[in-house]
């Protein structure tokens, strides 16, 4: 029973002892515990686009090449298999639509020891789910194979930006810097593309000598980006690390670089084992976080007032 309830006792507990005065967000509250054996690695989240109550989660690899889509209570409604992807290292997920069609981003842009030569996005259009649910597959609409400039990089955050044609990666261990991809597969000449260096991110603490002496990683690599996500407006990114939540603006006419480039407001989270999935609902308003671990807390966090940035 204790390691049922632990993490709703960290959340309840740490709703007093942070302040949220300042917070666009009301306090998080948990939506569910997650208790599905196979699913002790969340490390990426997504909102459908077809379902309102939906959202497609996968674990750290390595692991089988497959989604799975939860509704908010933690229920798992299916298991959605990749048909001839080998998941190396998945670490974030995107939805978006486009062209009319709903689509799913899958990064496997994790590189833990930093060896990789290059990494890869694989897309699918999202599945309607079948009335019998249980396992389903289905075909990559497009890879693309990439590098960055600068050497390897482990990446756990990664968001789509449809407006811009653009995918925003955020490295995991300090410097911090953007990089970004076009949206699309490569031409066919191309066979690894290489990504942009948008900017340096310097505005995410991170910890310092006593902290990175610590035993929970919530500490220890509090200031390590771990989630990313851009709300379907295109107007606001959401930037999770292993202890907070940052919130990036873009006003009108505005780049993604001028964005990144302000102080970002934060959000305070209460204390997670591994926090390592974020993002927006399907309307653009609230927050979904969770993490590694059994059971896994779904976080759902409601804005104070809807800004109407949503689709």
């Amino acid at each position: 029973m204790k390691f049922l309830i632990w993490p709703l006792l960290l959340i309840l507990t740490s709703a007093h002892a942070h302040s949220f005065e300042d917070a666009p967000f009301k306090p998080a509250q948990l939506s569910a515990l997650i208790t599905e054996a196979s699913l002790d690695e969340i490390s990426g989240i997504a909102s459908s686009r077809l379902s309102e109550n939906r959202y497609w989660v996968h674990d750290d690899s390595p692991r089988p090449a497959e989604l799975q889509a939860i509704d908010e209570s933690g229920k798992q409604l299916v298991r959605l298999r990749i048909e001839g992807v080998r998941a190396i290292d998945w670490e974030d997920i995107a939805s978006h639509s486009d062209a009319g069609k709903p689509w799913l981003l899958i990064g496997d842009i994790g590189d833990n020891a930093g060896v990789r030569k290059d990494y890869e996005l694989i897309v699918i259009e999202e599945p309607e789910l079948s009335a019998k649910a249980g396992v389903q597959s289905i075909k990559p609409a497009w890879r693309l194979r990439f590098r960055y400039p600068d050497g390897a990089h482990d990446v756990e955050a990664m968001a789509v930006d449809v407006q811009q044609r653009q995918v925003l990666l955020i490295n995991k261990h300090p410097p911090l810097a953007v990089y970004t991809l076009p949206l699309g597969p490569a031409s066919t000449n191309t066979n690894t593309l290489v990504a942009t260096k948008l900017l340096e991110l310097s505005s995410i603490p991170q910890p310092d000598a006593n902290e990175r002496k610590a035993r929970y990683p919530s500490a220890r690599f509090g200031g390590s980006p771990t989630g990313l996500d851009i709300d379907a407006a295109g107007k606001r990114a959401i930037l999770l690390t292993y202890r907070d939540i940052w919130l990036f603006n873009r006003k009108p006419g505005e780049s993604w670089k001028q964005a990144f480039s302000r102080k970002p407001k934060r959000i305070s989270l209460p204390p997670l084992a591994q926090a390592e999935a974020i993002g927006f609902d399907r309307n653009g308003q609230s927050i979904m976080v969770s993490g590694e671990r059994l059971p896994a807390p779904l976080l759902k966090l409601e804005p104070l007032i809807d800004d109407g940035s949503g689709e």
